[in-house]
């Protein structure tokens, strides 16, 4: 009775610390689209764990954080989520309905003269089987350091290059730390000198390293919280300028009726009438 008992106990901590996730990997981009840091978390949940309550810890500095349910191939909502602070501590808490999702967070990069550091925490309510935390060195660095040493480096189509850890085991709640720290005496950006290199042909398809074979390859094509705010904007004020339009329209529709009615004529086609005349005598229409 008792072993019977333990078993069972044994079972419900497994199933308790079974993960709900297929996939769970952050890929962090400094310097990249702008002068800060921004990390896609790219998920997959598993069809019996949706809904899933999902909580994340995010950087005391961060500026926004965007939710995007479906896959990068499909258009999907993007939805903005609030940040929540609680005994010094910074989170997002989102409920996932689909499978997959993606989160993107963009905080700013400590910055002295030319020296560069950051730092990214993995801190989520769930347990993981495995997760790959990658890093892209920004081409405009130099002296890049990473503070994983045992990282696999690997690079992608256009030769920029990649740090990647794999997490085996992750335990809701526990936080893991990466930092990295370089120089870029240019001040740019990543994407304008990847621009620049490909329009001046000095870069072109590169020799990676495969890490492991059937990984899907990181993607570069990343939605930005500056195009979707401009947007937003954009949409609002057409629909406004667009409603005020039919205002006006409506406005001096009826105010040439009016000024037709009021004539001697006939306010259906136009056709001269007699004050005296209760229907028009062309079209048939009451006046």
């Amino acid at each position: 009775m008792k072993k019977s008992i333990l078993a069972l106990l044994f079972l419900k901590v497994i199933v308790a610390q079974s993960s709900p996730f297929n996939l769970f990997d952050a890929v962090v981009y400094s310097e990249y689209y702008f002068d800060g840091i921004m990390v896609e978390i790219n998920g997959e949940v598993k069809n019996g764990s949706l809904p899933l309550n999902l909580e994340m810890g995010i950087p005391a500095s961060t500026d926004s954080v965007f939710f995007v349910s479906g896959s990068a191939e499909t258009e999907s909502e993007v939805k903005t989520l609030s940040i929540l602070k609680t005994n010094n501590r910074s989170f997002i808490q989102v409920n996932v309905l689909e499978s997959k999702f993606r989160i993107f967070v963009f905080y700013p990069i400590h910055k002295e003269g030319s020296d560069r550091s950051g730092v990214y925490h993995l801190e989520v309510n769930q347990h993981i089987d495995d997760v790959h935390i990658v890093i892209q060195e920004p081409l405009v660095a130099e002296n890049f350091s990473f503070s994983e040493k045992d990282a696999e480096t690997f690079q992608d189509q256009h030769g920029l290059n990649f740090r990647r850890i794999h997490i085996h085991d992750y335990r809701a709640n526990k936080r893991k730390s990466i930092t990295f720290t370089y120089q870029n005496p240019s001040g740019e950006i990543s994407i304008n000198k990847l621009q620049e290199m490909l329009s001046e042909g000095n870069i072109g398809p590169a020799q990676p390293k495969q890490p492991i074979v059937g990984e899907p390859p990181v993607r570069h094509k990343l939605p930005l919280w500056q195009p979707l705010v401009v947007l937003g904007i954009v949409s609002v004020a057409v629909g406004f300028m667009f409603r005020v339009q039919q205002k006006s329209e409506l406005k001096d529709k009826t105010i040439n009726k009016s000024e037709i009615t009021q004539g001697n004529y006939c306010p259906q086609c136009g056709s001269p009438v007699q004050a005296e005349h209760k229907f028009c005598a062309n079209c048939g229409g009451q006046l």
